[in-house]
């Protein structure tokens, strides 16, 4: 199962990362060509699909099936199995047709709330049409590749990820060399993601095929198991959504599509940094749900203090270098267009940092509704400081104040979710307390180091910025290996090592 799990999710890392990659090559191409107000149209027409605001509303039916897959892998019972993935498919399938009637019937009220000019508003208004009936396949898919998580068969998604990725970078590239209208390259990426969820409503249907299962009537105790698991991560994804992908949508309404476009791209690499580091856990649910049903308290509780220390041991380097390099970084990657803004590139790192540290904990307790209704609770605190942060600053910082109120809102409730963790976990309070102050006083102390020394070094290259950041990461990751972890957490490297056979078993 853990070797299954390592695979998976190195498989995650190499192809989304280099789909990442490419996506963000392809927004300086849009930038230049159409300009920030045509990159604002076609974010606000994104904002419609699963991969962005609806995501909010999708009642989290991906996690729910892949649960599903997975307890029927664990106890055998694919006959339940068959009962409880009918459900979600009905239920995908009635959101789908409430939510592109929804968008359908409100097409010109959206595009006049977003203050899109009389030069776009056609294009937009069409635009929006399609997104709307791209829906009723793409909401439906978001079940279908639920099941694929389920079988962990994570090499196809990655695979249709990245061709869909590949396919909308190229036909972007063409359609700019070609100087077509921008509703163009809304209408590709809307018709690559349509047909990577038909592939992937294929590998489904194969899997659950070899498995002999048939779509099949539920009972009253399924359906109330299944809407209970739904309603609580509906209830997360609103309170987190409103402070996460609605931004664009609340910046769209204050300051219209030009706003959108300055927001967009002050926020896109780390929201795609998130994203890319956000594959350490991908492949996490269906182990963490399978260990659950067995009762593995002891192999539970470790998975998530290893968790709680070890993934932001890794990944915080990261986004502190790149937060601190932001004005080199967006200099080069996109050019002087948003310099002046560069400080608040920086600041948007704040929150994925902070989500590093509550990731693998958030994740496993998905199964365990108890937990993750007080979770949903402290991400409600967090957005009623985002909101009254925001709206405080708001006549200061225009769209970036959104920006300021997301990173004070989660710096204050960290503490409070890390502390709902560990007594979810029973870890022992001072070791925990230890390992994470140490680990704070680390990135502390090295980013502020690396600040004063971009002060006198001019880090204006990819080549150069990739050697400052690595430096900063490796010394970082050496100092928290012997000042933070213990001697139990070491092992986990040597057990890693002997399981993929990069290490002899004999050592």
């Amino acid at each position: 199962m853990i070797k299954r799990l390592i695979h998976n999710t190195l498989i995650s890392i190499i192809a989304f990362g280099g789909a990442a990659v490419l996506g963000l090559v392809v927004i300086p191409v849009i930038l230049r060509t159409w300009g920030v107000t045509e990159f604002g149209l076609i974010v606000l027409a994104r904002l419609l699909l699963p991969t962005g605001m609806m995501a909010v509303f999708d009642l989290g039916l991906s996690e729910v099936a892949t649960q599903t897959v997975a307890r029927g892998r664990e106890h055998r019972d694919w006959a339940l199995a068959a009962r409880q993935l009918t459900f979600l498919s009905v239920v995908s399938i009635l959101l789908a047709l409430s939510l592109s009637a929804a968008i359908w019937i409100g097409v010109p009220h959206l595009a006049m709330l977003m203050k899109v000019d009389a030069a776009h508003f056609e294009a937009f208004v069409s635009i929006l049409r399609f997104t709307a009936l791209g829906n009723l396949i793409l909401i439906p898919a978001l079940v279908w590749e639920g099941i694929i998580k389920g079988f962990e068969r994570y090499n196809l998604l990655r695979v249709t990820e990245v061709t869909s990725t590949v396919a909308y970078v190229g036909l972007t590239i063409l359609a700019s060399y070609r100087s077509v209208g921008f509703e163009v390259v809304a209408y590709i990426y809307l018709a690559t993601l349509i047909g990577r969820a038909l592939v992937v409503l294929l590998g489904a249907a194969i899997a659950l095929g070899r498995k002999n299962t048939r779509f099949s009537s539920w009972t009253s105790d399924i359906r109330r198991d299944l809407l209970h698991r739904c309603m609580l991560l509906l209830q997360g994804r609103l309170i987190g959504g409103i402070s996460g992908p609605l931004q664009p949508l609340v910046v769209g309404f204050l300051f219209g599509p030009t706003g959108v476009g300055t927001y967009d791209a002050l926020v896109r690499l780390s929201r795609v940094s998130r994203t890319v580091v956000s594959l350490l856990t991908s492949a996490l649910l269906p182990v963490a749900s399978r260990l659950d049903e067995r009762g593995s308290s002891t192999t539970f509780q470790r998975l998530g203090e290893l968790g709680l220390i070890l993934l932001p041991m890794f990944t915080v380097p990261l986004f502190a270098a790149a937060a601190i390099l932001s004005p080199d970084i967006l200099r080069i990657w996109i050019g002087p267009l948003l310099t002046p803004y560069s400080t608040w590139m920086g600041v948007s790192f704040v929150a994925p940092i902070c989500a590093q540290y509550i990731a693998i904990g958030s994740l496993i307790f998905l199964t365990r509704p108890e937990i993750q209704a007080r979770l949903n609770m402290l991400m409600g605190l967090q957005l009623l400081i985002w909101a009254v942060v925001s709206a405080a600053t708001l006549h200061l910082f225009a769209e970036r104040a959104l920006i300021l109120g997301q990173a004070v809102a989660n710096v204050l409730v960290l503490p409070l979710q890390l502390s709902q963790l560990r007594s979810a976990l029973d870890l022992n309070l001072e070791r925990f307390a230890k390992a994470i102050g140490t680990q704070a006083a680390i990135m502390v102390v090295g980013s502020v180091c690396l600040w004063i020394i971009a002060g006198y070094i001019q880090f204006d290259s990819v080549l150069r910025l990739t050697l400052g950041s690595g430096v900063f990461c490796i010394i970082v990751w050496i100092l928290q290996y012997f000042l933070v972890l213990e001697k139990r957490h070491r092992t986990i490297f040597l057990a890693m090592g002997q399981l993929m056979g990069l290490v002899p078993k004999s050592i």
